[in-house]
């Protein structure tokens, strides 16, 4: 029988293990050619109401509006039903089914497009879009089943790029489809037909994953009952919540770009409809690179630090488009706001995923698609009041967009300012350093823990902080916790201030990181209670064992190396004998396996000191 998580996709990280999996490879191509066929078929519906309208038929126009609406309308009514069968079904069944109904739709679609009619073209577009609804949380929700969370970025990154090409490639195929065959019904129909089949057997290599729900309840047919459930949850669950609001956010910008692009070739560029296609290309292909980029980055976890990073940049590159008159710049600046687009999204996907229970998932990204799909729906609203009832243009439309792009970064930062924080020392620390990780997975993904580690330079901290996605709660020396500039960031960042000096302060310290360990933190200790200023360690300190003392918690340790002779350090000296010594050191955090049982402060020294290299120093 398969296991729940295949030992490639669960032990090994990175982009080529991923993609070298042939079940992870089938669910990408089931995927991309689903959203491919819907792109296609729904460009060649889109161009037919066009040309019906251009022959003058009573009422026609009104169709080419129809079908925009009716590829959302599912999303907003079956998405309850869609959450409920992918929590109580294998979601890889799920997959596969609604991939045979795909095949099913598009028989319908090739009668549709024999019997020349718009109206049966509009039925089967509703139908395909049914199917991407029920797709869509089983998609999404069997990633985290599928892999371990050290992949889930990057699986993401992935999926966005794969879904942003099918977008792209999908509407110019439909389009050169129409044009080639429009006389040739049979030919168009049995294309998209021949997708469908293709999408639906990689479906079948998928890994299959078995049924969250153990003892599922009975199944409410009421099509709202999951939604409204799974936004009480997330009502209880701030930071999910916040995940979907944000989510959103960039579906309502993406759709509010799409439209407002069409407008602003028009009315800015002055340019011909197939360049206005081009800036949509941009910026599709610019959120698709930027997507595989977040997953990089994010590497091994998943980093929320890149949200309001994201959302930042974007608000600056839509602030450059919509002051441009240029075409060519316009398609530089698209380009920047897909990619730092990609940036925001992945993350808060991954996080998403991951955060959800095993037995919700379905419910809770079912009711993320709801809300996505209000967000397009109110870019709409928004379109229509500020270009038709308030007279404003395309580039003042996007200027603006860009501005509340700026704040809502401002916003998002000011509501997890730690993680904000802790992106910008991610990013200090990759300028300055070049950081090596040994020993990652000893550092528990949940549970309490102490760290232990030398105390080589006064960015120690930072390094050890790059070992684990978690927050890291460490005890600080009370004189450089009061440093005026400092002490906000390290009163957000929870660090606990001690001070040797006093005793009574030692012991309220020692006991605050007990406490933090009977939470189910990680807390961190330099027990040599000082930056060492010869290399080597010096005693260890007793107050690790005060902390750790009926907590259950075990001691991590870890060695740094590779600092010393930094001006961060306390070696002074010769430093400038090599340049590449001072600039983006290797460094080189080694990590110890946990240790359960009690260790007097030597012994606990002697097992970190043989984490070292003989060439821990930089000179």
């Amino acid at each position: 029988m398969p296991t729940l998580k295949d030992k490639t996709l669960k032990d090994k990280n990175g982009y080529a293990p991923l993609l070298g999996d042939t079940r992870f490879e089938a669910f990408l191509w089931a995927q991309f050619l689903g959203a491919f066929n819907d792109n296609v078929y729904k460009m060649i519906v889109s161009i037919f109401a066009v040309r019906v309208a251009a022959n003058g038929a009573a009422g026609s126009a009104r169709y080419l509006a129809i079908a925009g609406a009716v590829f959302v309308i599912p999303f907003l009514l079956f998405a309850g039903y869609a959450g409920e069968l992918a929590d109580r079904f294998s979601k890889t069944r799920v997959l596969q089914i609604t991939k045979s109904l795909e095949v099913v739709t598009m028989l319908m679609g090739l009668a549709a497009l024999l019997a020349g009619r718009i109206d049966f073209l509009l039925i089967v577009l509703f139908l395909l879009a049914t199917q991407a609804n029920f797709f869509s949380p089983a998609k999404y929700g069997i990633l985290p089943e599928m892999m371990s969370e050290g992949n889930l970025s990057r699986a993401n990154g992935l999926l966005e790029l794969t879904t942003f090409v099918a977008i792209v490639i999908g509407t110019s195929f439909g389009t050169f489809l129409y044009e080639r065959w429009q006389g040739r019904p049979v030919l168009m129909g049995t294309t998209l037909l021949a997708i469908a089949v293709v999408g639906t057997l990689c479906t079948l290599h998928i890994r299959m994953i078995p049924a969250a729900a153990v003892n599922p309840e009975r199944f409410h047919w009421n099509p709202f009952h999951e939604i409204v459930a799974g936004a009480r949850e997330l009502l209880e669950r701030r930071a999910m919540a916040l995940a979907v609001l944000g989510i959103s956010w960039f579906w309502f910008v993406g759709a509010l770009f799409q439209m407002a692009l069409l407008l602003a070739g028009r009315e800015v560029l002055h340019v011909s409809e197939a360049h206005v296609g081009y800036l949509v290309t941009a910026l599709a292909a610019g959120i698709g690179v930027g997507s595989v980029v977040a997953g990089a980055i994010s590497g091994d976890h998943i980093e929320l630090g890149l949200v309001p990073a994201g959302s930042a940049l974007m608000g600056i590159f839509s602030i450059l488009l919509g002051v441009t008159n240029s075409y060519e710049w316009a398609l530089v600046w698209l380009a920047g706001v897909g990619f730092c687009g990609g940036l925001f999204a992945v993350p808060l996907n991954a996080y998403l995923q991951d955060e959800a229970g095993a037995t919700e998932k379905g419910r809770i990204l079912a009711t993320n698609n709801f809300a996505n799909m209000v967000g397009v729906i109110g870019a709409s609203g928004v379109l229509w009041l500020l270009h038709d009832a308030l007279n404003w243009n395309a580039g003042l439309i996007i200027l603006a967009l860009g501005i509340a792009m700026l704040i809502g970064s401002v916003a998002v930062t000011s509501l997890m300012p730690a993680v904000a924080i802790r992106f910008v020392l991610w990013c200090i620390s990759t300028c300055l350093f070049r950081v090596r990780v040994e020993g990652a997975g000893y550092v528990p993904r949940a549970g309490p823990a102490l760290i232990v580690a030398n105390h080589v330079s006064y960015a120690d901290s930072v390094f050890v902080g790059l070992t684990t996605h978690r927050f890291i709660r460490f005890l600080m020396w009370r004189p450089i916790y009061e440093i005026p500039v400092a002490k906000r960031i390290f009163q957000i960042l929870m660090a606990i201030p001690l001070d040797p000096r006093s005793p009574r302060g030692t012991i309220h310290a020692l006991r605050s990181a007990r406490e933090e360990l009977l939470r189910g933190n990680l807390v961190a200790i330099f027990p040599e209670g000082e930056v060492t200023r010869t290399g080597e360690l010096n005693p260890f300190e007793r107050g690790f064992e005060r902390i750790v003392r009926d907590t259950g918690a075990p001691i991590i340790p870890m060695h740094i190396e590779g600092i010393y002779g930094h001006p961060l350090s306390c070696k002074g000296g010769a430093l400038m004998k090599s340049w590449e010594r001072v600039w983006r050191p290797r460094i080189t955090v080694r990590i110890g396996e946990p240790i359960h049982t009690p260790l007097s402060p030597p012994e606990l020294k002697r097992v970190v000191e043989e984490l070292a290299e003989p060439r821990g120093a930089l000179v």
